[in-house]
């Protein structure tokens, strides 16, 4: 695994980038799924040795089983190599990035509300985590206090005024 901290102006999206927090729990996940794809490689032998393949129902599943989480563990294994903590990056001051807390206010409604920019594999919206590839994420690339944006959806478009930004 690769941990880079350089400067994030241009974000290659081929990068995972993770709070220190999300790299642990897809570590953890990681370790998970190792540990389960020996077990289910064990299941598959013990079912394969039960004989004829083509009825043997407990071969198959187990089998299923073990081909999603190996790509599961391939998919991982991906964004493990090419890891960016977003918590270690140079981000130019006063713009959004990932790695950044941004405050908008959505200028119909008057509400407020803060999302911390990170990379999709932590976007957890109602937890104030946006994914920085999301439709808000990517308007709020780039953008300073003080602007205003509109931001399209299917069926409306709503005006927002970044009020602040900053590191959390």
């Amino acid at each position: 695994m690769r941990l880079h901290p350089e400067p994030c102006g241009s974000l290659p999206m081929s990068d995972t980038y993770l709070t220190k927090e999300g790299l642990g729990k897809l570590q953890a996940e990681h370790k998970s799924l190792i540990q389960q794809k020996r077990e289910l490689t064990e299941e598959v032998s013990r079912a394969a040795a039960m004989g004829d393949l083509r009825e043997n129902g407990e071969y198959h599943a187990a089998r299923e089983r073990l081909q999603h989480v190996a790509r599961r563990l391939g998919d991982l294994d991906a964004k493990l190599t090419h890891v960016r903590i977003i918590d270690d990056l140079d981000i130019k001051r006063g713009e959004a990035r990932v790695g950044t807390q941004v405050t908008l206010k959505d200028e119909q409604t008057k509400e407020q509300f803060a999302y911390l920019l990170v990379g999709p594999e932590e976007a957890d919206p109602p937890n104030g985590k946006l994914s920085m590839a999301s439709p808000l994420g990517k308007n709020l690339l780039g953008k300073k206090v003080g602007e205003r944006f509109l931001l399209k959806l299917p069926k409306a478009t709503v005006p927002y005024l970044i009020v602040k930004i900053e590191r959390p």
